[in-house]
């Protein structure tokens, strides 16, 4: 499956660009003119990268990186330009881009299909979403002693009940590391671990209420993750696993292999499912707590 690119350039200049970037078999290069050019594709089409000029006709390149990361901010973007970074206004415009060519340069045509390669593949690895107490969150995950506690067999249930409830195909808790999530118990899949990029739970930890995916392939998030889709995953639930002190360190969650959608009372019924795994772990977490007090006695 060819990645697309959105190539934005002036009329006489984007034609190069375009050029350049189909040159490498796995893109697929998407042209536009100007700015509002730009924002109809990016409504209409998933794309992978951005590559822009500056100066555009009604308007400035950093508009279009602007648009994207409001709506999906993982994408990386290259301002391709013969304009120096010196005459860049980017005041308003804070840490929108992720790489700078200047297209003036002999190679600069060779040099910007390996960019582009290259911050794909480096978003693709490196790149997702933190919560804002992301450090204090991992903190509070450490206190839970996983390896020694016994809540495999309790969760295993509880993932069996949880799939059964919802009839799905798939329902996990897994708890979010620092660059993984660890799947401490699966109904209906052979899952260990699943990169932080990789994992829908990733964007659905950062919301306060059950974050529901009715259709992956529509959502732009998703639809350009072959991890995803070669997992067959089409539709997704999931829910917070929260601390007494208000951090998430996990997820209830619920997948699919078609299009699903959950109701309000579904939802809330998620909800209390995952508050069930949170209370599982706090009981086993005081239980093991208690062992290695009357030991040491």
């Amino acid at each position: 499956m060819s990645r697309t690119i959105l190539c934005v350039d002036t009329v006489d200049r984007v034609g190069a660009v375009s050029t350049a970037i189909d040159t490498e078999e796995a893109f697929e290069a998407v042209e536009a003119t100007s700015v509002e050019d730009a924002h109809a594709i990016l409504d209409e089409r998933d794309v992978v990268c951005v590559v822009t000029g500056y100066e555009l006709d009604d308007g400035s390149g950093l508009e279009i990186v602007q648009a994207i990361r409001q709506t999906a901010p993982q994408t990386p973007c290259v301002l391709f330009t013969d304009i120096s970074p010196g005459e860049i206004d980017t005041a308003s415009f804070e840490e929108v881009l992720l790489e700078y060519i200047n297209r003036d340069l002999p190679d600069a045509y060779d040099r910007l299909t390996f960019i582009v390669e290259d911050v794909i593949n480096h978003s693709a690895q490196v790149s997702f979403l933190k919560p804002d107490d992301e450090q204090e969150r991992l903190d509070a995950l450490e206190q839970y002693d996983i390896d020694e506690l016994p809540i495999e067999e309790s969760f295993d249930r509880l993932t069996d009940l949880i799939a059964s409830h919802f009839d799905t195909a798939i329902a996990f808790i897994g708890l979010v590391e620092a660059d993984e999530e660890n799947i401490v118990a699966c109904h209906g899949g052979d899952w260990d671990r699943l990169t932080r990029e990789d994992t829908i739970c990733t964007h659905s930890m950062l919301q306060a209420d059950v974050m529901v995916v009715e259709d992956l392939r529509e959502d732009k998030r998703f639809s350009e993750n072959p991890h995803l889709a070669n997992l067959g995953i089409r539709s997704y639930a999931g829910a917070n696993m929260t601390t007494s002190d208000g951090h998430v360190i996990g997820q209830v969650c619920l997948i699919d292999d078609v299009v699903r959608t959950y109701d309000a009372e579904e939802r809330h019924e998620l909800q209390q499912f995952a508050e069930t795994a949170m209370e599982i772990l706090e009981l086993r977490q005081a239980a093991l707590g208690t062992r290695t007090v009357e030991a040491v006695q």
